[in-house]
């Protein structure tokens, strides 16, 4: 009976430091997946993918990004505005404010967060 007992409390101890090293991991991981910079510069590739999505949703109907053709005058300009920050720019997107619509659940968030990059990436 003894040895079960001391058998059992060696499996907890094992068992606690198996949770407990997971989780430890769990904010690490976390950090090396948020840890992507917004500003770093997107590839053809993906600025041709947001340039798609900005023409698919019609983006140019209501704000000027010259480079994705668009030429709106209803919403804030993209060009030449340095207030925008992607974090900004994936609020909005999502979320909407005034007359812009939120976009957040017909959008994935990788296409806003893409769609962001781009805006900040491409404004002049």
């Amino acid at each position: 009976m003894d040895r079960m007992a001391f058998n059992a409390g060696k499996l907890s101890k094992a068992g606690l430091a198996a949770i407990g090293l997971a989780v430890m991991a769990i904010p690490a991981t976390s950090a090396f997946a948020s840890a992507e910079d917004p500003t770093a510069k997107l590839s053809e590739e993906q600025a041709e993918q947001a340039r798609q999505i900005f023409t698919d949703w019609s983006c140019g109907q209501c704000h000027s990004l010259s480079d994705a053709g668009g030429v709106g005058h209803i919403g804030p300009a993209f060009d030449g505005n340095d207030g925008l920050t992607h974090d900004f720019v994936v609020g909005r997107i999502t979320n909407g404010q005034g007359a812009m619509p939120g976009f957040g659940g017909q959008l994935t968030d990788e296409e806003i967060d893409l769609l962001s990059k781009y805006i900040v990436q491409a404004k002049k």
